[in-house]
């Protein structure tokens, strides 16, 4: 293998790359990435056994072939070299680079030790446009589970179809749902339970390189996401998702809208004080909202906003960090918190047509 490219790009691909390679895997070419020289192009390929990426670059290629080389240390030697263009050239167990007098030969791995995890096969897929796609799971993804014992939770409930894409995620603590309007999906509804892990990296690509809309292909065990010439492939996972319909409670006792700004600029402020899984306490009177934050050994602190409440006083307490991400994901100037007890689960939600429905547990609170 022979080849020559532009550094600059090179280096904005191996730094996508970089986010699919194993940091923690018994297999050492794990920790590589896969270069393959041909027709024109280099096709770059990372994964972790969940997670595979695949970047292509235009190339000048003098030599077909291929080689695995240390992720990490080739990045960093291409970053570190001069001048605009850099050539790679793979001999007997070593990879070379070089740019003007510069030449390093990097240990590497052959092809066929690379595990191929995916196909990249993307017959049968469809568009979607990555502003909303990614929107949706910036306000979702934070609600799923980063536990690995529960797996089903560490995935996002995704259905497209009809002109909508909705996700849905839960970490048995908080509920986050969110219906958004799309132009494009597929003919006829689909849903699969796919990764946080890989839809965030795909929200974050969406958001960072180019425009366009997602390509997206759906197998049996597997999802594609396809970035202009960047693709992501996934593992689906398998199992029941919670009826997530069952959780939301049919009616509320109690429902506040507030100003959306000053309710999250409130709620950041005192949570400074809900230290070491203290609980943010929200006391409800007439007329008034009373955030208050108590850690022992610490502090305390607390302030009030004016709000529209009648009834008798309400106190409930929650997580400052989930409270604080349900808000952020409401649209609008206002923000609405409905509730039944102290000890029910609240609604966080927007305007009426939002589509964002935030559902949050309660800590239970001590005197």
């Amino acid at each position: 293998m022979r080849l020559t490219c532009d550094r600059s790009v090179l280096v904005e691909k191996l730094n996508i790359l970089a986010r699919g390679v194993s940091t923690r895997s018994a297999l050492p070419v794990l920790s590589g990435i896969l270069l393959q020289a041909h027709d024109g192009r280099l096709d770059l390929f990372s994964t972790d056994m969940e997670l595979s990426i695949k970047a292509t670059l235009p190339t000048v290629v003098d030599a077909e072939g291929d080689a695995v080389v240390p992720a990490r240390l080739f990045a960093d030697v291409v970053k570190s070299l001069t001048g605009e263009q850099v050539v790679v050239e793979s001999g007997e167990g070593a990879v070379c680079v070089s740019a003007g007098k510069a030449v390093f030969a990097l240990n590497s791995w052959v092809a066929s030790d690379f595990p191929q995890t995916s196909t990249f096969d993307t017959s049968g897929g469809f568009a979607i446009g990555r502003e909303p796609f990614a929107e949706t799971l910036n306000k979702v993804g934070r609600a799923a589970s980063r536990d690995e014992t529960r797996p089903i939770l560490t995935g996002v409930l995704v259905t497209m179809g009809g002109g909508v894409l909705k996700m849905v995620a839960t970490d048995s603590y908080r509920l986050a749902v969110k219906e958004t309007k799309v132009e494009g999906g597929p003919a006829q509804e689909v849903q699969a339970i796919v990764p946080v892990k890989a839809l965030t990296e795909v929200a974050r690509l969406a958001t960072t390189t180019g425009d366009g809309d997602i390509e997206v292909a759906l197998t049996e065990n597997q999802a594609l996401f396809g970035l202009g010439d960047v693709w992501i492939a996934t593992r689906l996972i398998d199992g029941q998702f919670p009826n997530y319909r069952q959780l939301l409670p049919d009616s509320f006792d109690h429902a506040v809208t507030m100003a959306k700004e000053e309710f999250l600029a409130v709620t950041r402020r005192i949570s400074l004080l809900a230290q070491k899984n203290a609980p943010l306490r929200l006391t409800f009177s007439p007329g008034k909202l009373t955030v208050r934050a108590v850690t022992q050994d610490v502090g305390q602190a607390q302030e009030e906003c004016d709000v529209e409440f009648e009834g008798d006083e309400f106190e409930i307490g929650f997580s400052p960090v989930f409270l604080v991400d349900g808000v952020e994901g409401v649209d609008g100037e206002t923000v609405t918190l409905k509730f039944i007890t102290p000890v029910r689960p609240g609604l966080l939600s927007g305007r009426d047509d939002d589509d964002f429905l935030y559902l949050i547990m309660p800590i239970r609170l001590s005197s």
